[in-house]
């Protein structure tokens, strides 16, 4: 029992010399090859804040030809349909405007979601109402993108 005890604690000893080692290996590493990591700080650096590349899009409201319509959540009429975002994603496409007129299954919008392009399609034929979204805008699942009359 005494030499696998003995044993035991050997192995234990060797293996943290082993860790050391390789810790010892990599201070060493880092500290020789340092010089080499500040090229790269033109690439993203990290004291400027990241720059916003995308203007936000305007409000509904703001735009002159926009029909007034309820808020997102609420039916439009009795026979209009919101069309909503099944998954949350970012909007790659849109495929038609406001006044446009849709048959069932038409492609009304393309989302990148999980890095696939979803299509969405109409659930009725119908005239766009109004459009939502914008290319480039973040959706949440649920949220409103087309209204449908």
């Amino acid at each position: 029992m005494y030499n696998t005890l003995m044993q035991g604690l050997v192995l234990l000893v060797a293996g943290m010399g082993i860790v050391y080692l390789f810790l010892t290996l990599m201070v060493w590493v880092m500290n020789r090859f340092a010089t080499i990591i500040p090229r790269f700080n033109h690439v993203l650096p990290d004291d400027e804040p990241k720059k916003k590349t995308r203007k936000p899009a305007p409000a509904p409201a703001t735009l002159p030809h926009a029909p007034q319509h309820p808020a997102a959540g609420t039916a439009c009429d009795a026979d209009g349909t919101e069309i909503r975002a099944a998954l949350p994603g970012a909007v790659l496409r849109v495929s038609v405007k406001a006044g446009d007129p849709v048959a069932k299954d038409d492609e009304l919008i393309v989302l990148d979601v999980m890095k696939m392009e979803t299509p969405v399609k109409a659930d009725k034929a119908g005239v766009v109402a109004a459009v939502r979204v914008a290319v480039g805008d973040k959706v949440n699942t649920g949220d409103t993108l087309i209204l449908i009359a």
